[in-house]
């Protein structure tokens, strides 16, 4: 007996040797990862681009504490087209010695990719404590490169 669908072993193994690959478009710096995020830092800049797309303002939390940026999100169980999810990380990214702690920003576009960002300094500043960094919403999409 033949069947069109390959067995649940068969397919997870040809899976794991394909692995995902982003398309580049225009002139955009290719990401350092497929899954949903991308870090870029030039000699005027440090931004971090972070799809978010399952979660509101609420269910974030960005943080810097000393020279980390800490992102969480989280959200209760909510119900889908397959049943209900509740989805949760966190991601910590060092922060450039360089980085002006001081001028960070982060901000939400309208489909979800939450943007990161801070000017950098020619001196660094010595941050030794925990500060909250608000997310504010945008109505326009992000300008970030698709993965």
């Amino acid at each position: 007996m033949s069947s069109a669908c390959p067995r649940p072993a068969k397919l997870l193994a040809s899976l794991l040797r394909c692995p995902v690959k982003a398309k580049r478009t225009g002139n955009a710096p290719p990401p350092h990862s497929t899954f949903g995020f991308q870090v870029r830092s030039d000699r005027d800049k440090f931004v971090i681009f972070l799809d978010v797309k399952h979660f509101s303002p609420e269910d974030l939390t960005v943080k810097v504490q000393d020279d980390f940026v800490e992102i969480h999100g989280k959200h209760n169980e909510r119900q889908d087209d397959h049943g209900y999810i509740s989805r949760e990380f966190h991601r910590r990214y060092r922060l450039p010695s360089n980085v002006d702690q001081s001028a960070l920003s982060c901000s939400l576009s309208a489909d979800g990719m939450l943007t990161f960002s801070g000017p950098k300094i020619q001196t660094g500043l010595d941050a030794t404590h925990e500060r909250a960094i608000p997310v504010a919403r945008e109505e326009k999409p992000s300008s970030a490169p698709s993965s």
